[in-house]
């Protein structure tokens, strides 16, 4: 009786004459195939890649946001995924919808200006009388 993979199953009775791993049964894979050949991460205790790939956890999410961390460029804060404008922790808000994120808008509250400028938040930088004199410090604009 002849035994070529030396698996200890004759070649007449062996499946896989071939395969030393393999003898009465050609597995799921076939004859010379390791097992794990509809294993697409066979490195990891994960058989499919998932949102984070083979070693990444797509359970952990540490803020609680529904987005897994390896995804999450904000995983610590609940409110973001990204980082936005204004970055992770800070809400990408505009307050007086001038175009401006608070967090760039130094007049969060003034429609015209995201600096304060001469006359401060809340009053134009003009000189209506064309005097010199801006009408925040002019007596008769």
């Amino acid at each position: 009786n002849v035994d070529t993979d030396g698996d200890g199953t004759p070649d007449c009775n062996d499946l896989c004459p071939t395969d030393p791993n393999k003898d009465v049964s050609t597995g799921v894979c076939g004859c010379g195939n390791p097992e794990d050949c509809g294993d697409l991460c066979p490195d990891s205790a994960k058989t499919e890649p998932g949102v984070c790939g083979c070693f990444g956890d797509d359970n952990l999410d540490t803020d609680g946001d529904g987005t897994p961390d390896c995804v999450d460029t904000c995983p610590n804060d609940p409110l973001k995924v990204g980082a936005g404008v204004c970055g992770c922790g800070v809400a990408d808000v505009d307050t007086d919808a001038d175009g401006v994120a608070n967090c760039n808008d130094n007049c969060e509250n003034d429609v015209h200006k995201t600096e304060p400028g001469l006359c401060g938040c809340g009053a134009l930088d003009v000189d209506s009388d064309s005097d010199g004199a801006l009408d925040c410090n002019d007596a008769c604009p």
